[in-house]
């Protein structure tokens, strides 16, 4: 196949700074990548993230130079660069048989007090499914909050709690503790404790009757092991733009999509069109998707309407052709 290959770096600032586990979140930075082949043309997008064990934006660049001048080695340890290569050449060719759907969309609560005048905002807004960010302040300010925000959901939606691998195990039995008498209403808590403390995860998980999902551990060097079925019981939080390759990656989720939760890494709408993509030839998944993360920035480069669900219809007119041409040619 005769490609044409192209990329244009983009850096976009967060409105508000992103609190997590790991410390404030100022700005993405990421590139979009055109490969065309007589008149077909596919896109894709590099979001890396190194501390999800991808490769740098700088290992990036230097890769995608590389691949315009001779686009025949696909790239080996570089998830980002792979899934949006991969990705852009499935584009280009067409994905016949494979019909778009609807997605329920997770609203993204901040860290913090915050999250109750935001929770609200969402209600309103119709969102049945709920994500805090916890680990950010002290246990004891942030379980205070927890249990104003229980009282202000309604038990008809559900509430998920991601610490982002922060916590230690007697912070995380705390929690446990705090959680465990509203089992029905708490959906899942995501990656309580690092990579590689995945057996403590799992008794707790059995102790205390709260499913813990991966996260962190699924973007590691052993993420393999818990990719395989029956590995895990919890969910599985994917995120798609990390993860190397879609074709070997839809072959990999197929077998336990009903435990897959995908994730946004607060990519452009070209990222986002491609992830949904990969969950349509997904059918089993059953989990709101989190992807509340379009109104993070006063840019145009999302081009899909944030709310409680993606529908397919409005999919369908989705144009990345127009993202692309915001983005400045590379000199």
């Amino acid at each position: 196949m005769n490609l044409q290959v192209a990329y244009r770096p983009y850096c976009r600032e967060f409105l508000s700074p992103l609190q997590t586990a790991h410390g404030e979140w100022k700005e993405r930075a990421g590139f979009i990548v055109r490969v065309a082949s007589g008149s077909a043309v596919g896109y894709g997008e590099v979001a890396p993230l190194p501390e999800f064990g991808t490769e740098t934006w700088a290992r990036a660049d230097d890769f995608l130079r590389q691949w315009v001048a001779d686009a025949i080695i696909m790239p080996s340890g570089l998830p980002c660069c792979s899934f949006a290569l991969t990705s852009a050449i499935q584009n280009m060719r067409g994905s016949a048989g494979v019909l778009p759907r609807d997605y329920a969309v997770a609203a993204l609560l901040p860290a913090g007090s915050e999250a109750l005048v935001v929770a609200q905002e969402k209600l309103a807004a119709g969102y049945t499914a709920f994500k805090w960010k916890i680990g950010v302040l002290a246990s004891e300010v942030e379980q205070k909050i927890l249990k104003e925000l229980l009282v202000l959901l309604p038990e008809t939606v559900s509430l998920r709690l991601d610490a982002n691998g922060g916590f230690n195990s007697n912070q995380l039995q705390s929690w446990l503790g705090v959680l465990e008498p509203h089992a029905g209403q708490v959906e899942f808590l995501e990656q309580p404790l690092p990579p590689g403390e995945e057996a403590s995860m799992a008794a707790l998980a059995r102790d205390y009757g709260i499913p813990i999902a991966l996260d962190e551990s699924l973007n590691g060097p052993g993420r393999e092991r818990w990719l395989m079925p029956g590995a895990w019981a919890g969910p599985l939080v994917i995120k798609p733009l990390l993860m190397g390759n879609v074709t070997v990656l839809q072959e990999r989720l197929r077998p336990l999509s009903r435990q897959i939760v995908f994730s946004s890494v607060f990519e452009t709408g070209i990222g986002l069109w491609q992830a949904l993509r990969l969950a349509d030839t997904l059918p089993a998944m059953k989990y709101a998707i989190g992807f509340d993360t379009l109104a993070a920035f006063d840019d145009d480069l999302s081009k899909l309407a944030p709310g409680p669900s993606f529908r397919a219809d409005e999919r369908a007119n989705f144009d990345p052709e127009l993202i692309w041409k915001q983005l400045p040619p590379l000199t």
